[in-house]
């Protein structure tokens, strides 16, 4: 039996792509929990601020610029930008935007950053389709619990081949969203998801420099989905049976541990996992925030002033520990890089969108705090995770020896951002853009998005005015 027979043999998730098309085709808004709806207008309110905010960064204002470059401007609005787009640009400029800034939301369990790639191109159908918001909110629910479900059942795999899960999943909820918007059939569906199998993709070698192509991948992720959709609108087939297939993704993306069956878990057999994704509170990497929380807790808990540090000593789990040798010389890299970030951490007492200016960056002093830090993943520590984002720092100065261990960070469901501190960070983002008026209007209109009968007009005024 040849080594591809015996992975066909062992049928890994046997039955996922019927049951995710069984599960996305029959949600309906009516038959959603108010806590579900709620967590989705949270993920909703949260990934747009994040896109506006965004849309003004580097990698985002580049990617516009090679659009501009090739092709006319279009009729789909983009939050926190002027000019409009075609359908696929609109999703492609919105992810990039909205994964630009290391603000966006995500799923631990699996690694993966659902809003960035779902919302964006949910909001561009909708948009096009003139959907009302409980529409929108259902296409968000469903593209959001297919990331998941396929993220979950291929970590840690996924992540310790070299693949960004966030563009290896991406493709599948974004087609799903796009599906569910455009009224499409189960069959219709089916062949959506195995068209985009093959548009998964997205290397984590951003971890060793040029961190500004992990945005892209949001973006390429998102507008793929949306693409994937309308082929099969059209009638093109794609691969059945896809996730589980010989030759499928599971074979692909997780054939790290492919020992025992991985079936696909989704509601009602498990909770519906846009309840237990996150909300970032800092412009940071994840993985790296217990131990920036940690440090900054400690070091005030005990006020020990930064230049009183003589050894900083983090434990850890591996995905996070890989982080430990990320530079820190430009503002992508800075905000993955564990050195740089503990050492804001403990000369600021946080971490701040403007810590990553190239003024700050520079300081002399951020390299003389990565000689002093050691990161490590031992094992005891380690095994926590994913049920845990566990991060134990200890501090030695002249006075002692200092530990405090964090295990989960702020903004999961078990350190909840609550919904007034989720505002405040929509306005955060938002007001510099458009305004306190502005910004206020938009959150509010957002939170009660089910309510409105079309979703084009308040895109419209995501959007920047038309130039």
């Amino acid at each position: 039996m040849s080594h591809a027979e015996a992975v066909h043999t062992l049928q890994p998730a046997a039955g996922a792509t019927d049951a995710l098309v069984q599960f996305a085709s029959g949600l309906r808004y009516e038959a959603l929990s108010e806590e579900v709806r709620h967590y989705a207008r949270r993920h909703l309110l949260d990934t747009i601020g994040v896109m506006i905010a965004g849309a003004g960064g580097t990698i985002a204002t580049q990617a516009e610029n090679v659009i501009k470059a090739v092709r006319p401007a279009g009729k789909i609005p983009v939050p926190g930008r002027a000019r409009r787009a075609d359908l696929l640009d609109a999703a492609f400029l919105g992810g990039t935007a909205a994964h630009g800034i290391e603000l966006d939301d995500g799923y631990r369990h699996g690694s993966a950053h659902c809003g960035c790639v779902v919302i964006p191109a949910a909001l561009a159908v909708a948009t096009d389709r003139k959907a009302d918001g409980k529409a929108l909110i259902t296409a968000v629910v469903a593209g959001y619990e297919t990331n998941i479900a396929l993220a979950r059942a291929c970590a840690p795999d996924l992540r310790q081949r070299g693949f960004h899960p966030t563009s290896a999943v991406g493709p599948f909820g974004a087609a799903v969203a796009t599906v569910k918007l455009r009224g499409l059939s189960a069959a219709q569906l089916a062949n959506a998801l195995g068209i985009a199998a093959s548009s998964a993709a997205g290397l984590f070698a951003f971890v060793n420099g040029g961190a500004d192509i992990k945005r892209l991948h949001a973006g390429h992720a998102s507008r793929e989905g949306i693409q994937s959709a309308l082929l099969a609108e059209q009638g093109t087939e794609g691969p059945p049976h896809v996730i589980e297939s010989r030759d499928g993704f599971m074979q692909a993306f997780a054939f790290g541990r492919i020992d025992k069956a991985r079936p696909i878990k989704l509601p009602p057999a498990v909770e519906f996992g846009i309840t237990d994704c996150y909300i970032k509170p800092y412009a940071c990497c994840r993985h790296i925030q217990p131990a920036v929380e940690a440090t900054f807790q400690l070091l005030n808990d005990k006020n020990i002033p930064f230049e009183d540090i003589k050894k900083v000593e983090v434990e850890t789990y591996k995905i996070a520990a890989e982080h430990a040798h990320v530079p820190w010389d430009d503002f992508a890299s800075a905000q993955l890089s564990f050195p740089y970030l503990v050492g804001l951490a403990a000369r600021y007492r946080g971490v701040k969108f403007e810590h990553f200016d190239d003024k700050t960056r520079k300081d002399p002093a951020f390299a003389e705090f990565a000689r002093k830090l050691t990161i490590s993943a031992p094992a005891e520590i380690d095994q926590l995770y994913p049920k845990l984002r566990p991060a134990r720092v200890t501090v030695h100065t002249a006075q002692g020896k200092f530990v405090r261990q964090a295990d989960e960070a702020w903004g999961s469901r078990q350190v909840p951002l609550d919904d007034a501190g989720l505002i405040e960070k929509f306005l955060g983002l938002v007001a510099p853009v458009m305004g306190d008026a502005r910004a206020k209007a938009l959150s509010d209109k957002l939170w009660n998005v089910a309510q409105i009968a079309d979703i084009a007009p308040l895109a419209d005024e995501l959007a920047l005015p038309a130039a």
